[in-house]
């Protein structure tokens, strides 16, 4: 029997025992593989690598019944089996648990891996910047991406495809710039609600993640089906309301109309488009505006 290995990622750890490790660990990760093997007696070997910028940690555990909705890029939670102990570098447990519903005081910029960030300086503006909203504004961003496969295409899908930000981690990139660029702005002004300047930032392209996909025959991101017939902007409202709805996010009425005036209003836009003018300062916390498209893909 080994010591348990903790493997520090971005700040070092004290070297853990095999007593305290389940206290040091923070208690979520995301898988960042997972592979499963036959095993005697009928059994299942499963082994995890589980990611979050505190540690990385291989395990391996085995079940009669393995967990298929466990895989790669989701959200999970040890369950120990008494003293936990290594064997080969991987920590043996009792199982990992799906944590299916979003919880509003977990930071997802703190379980990004490097393969699909490796900016991890962006990574932390980004963290700084979820941990100034309040608990609301955290659960709703939360809420909509809980699913690892969304999250993971937000962060890493271009903003657009010929202009600006047209590149690998290009739309987070943009996201957390105009989110920073609105906080700024909006600071010191009595009629500006931050939280909503700094979420908007962080969202108004989100819906961008299923706007554009990676052809990887030809190497290059295009268009997706979602994007030529719905667009991100509708995609955005549809994630929001769903999250409100199945989560039960709990907001103030006056910040949720804010932030989605923030997010839509737009200014000299058709009447028959059914559009609002701007009529709060958020929507113009930062240049251009949080709703402005002024680059075509």
């Amino acid at each position: 029997m080994t010591e348990p290995i903790l493997f520090p990622n971005t700040h070092p750890l004290p070297r853990p025992t095999a007593d305290n490790l389940p206290h040091i660990l923070p208690q979520l990760l995301r898988v960042q593989s997972i592979e499963r093997y036959p095993a005697a007696g009928g059994l299942v070997l499963n082994r995890a690598t589980l990611f979050h910028d505190a540690a990385t940690l291989r395990t391996e555990w085995t079940c009669l019944h393995p967990d298929i909705r466990i895989t790669r890029g989701g959200l999970v939670s040890i369950r120990w089996s008494g003293r936990p102990m290594s064997v080969d570098g991987c920590v043996h447990i009792n199982r990992l648990v799906l944590m299916e519903r979003p919880r509003p005081e977990v930071n997802l910029f703190q379980t990004v891996p490097m393969a699909w960030v490796k900016d991890r300086e962006l990574l932390q503006r980004a963290s700084t910047l979820w941990e100034s909203l309040p608990r609301g504004f955290r659960h709703l961003l939360n809420s909509m991406f809980w699913d690892g496969r969304r999250f993971q295409r937000y962060l890493m899908g271009p903003s657009s495809l010929q202009n600006h930000h047209n590149d690998i981690n290009g739309n987070f990139r943009h996201s957390v710039e105009v989110a920073e660029q609105a906080q700024s702005m909006a600071r010191g002004r009595d009629r500006v609600h931050v939280p909503i300047a700094v979420l908007g930032g962080l969202i108004h392209d989100a819906g961008k993640a299923d706007e554009y996909k990676f052809n990887r025959v030809l190497g290059h991101f295009e268009m997706s089906s979602d994007g030529c017939l719905v667009g991100h902007r509708d995609r955005l409202l549809h994630w929001i309301g769903a999250a409100m709805a199945a989560h039960r996010v709990i907001i103030p009425e006056a910040h949720y109309l804010g932030l989605l005036h923030a997010l839509t209003a737009t200014r000299g836009a058709p009447k028959w488009l059914g559009l609002r003018e701007p009529r709060s300062l958020e929507p113009h916390a930062a240049p251009p505006p949080l709703t402005s498209e002024r680059e075509s893909p």
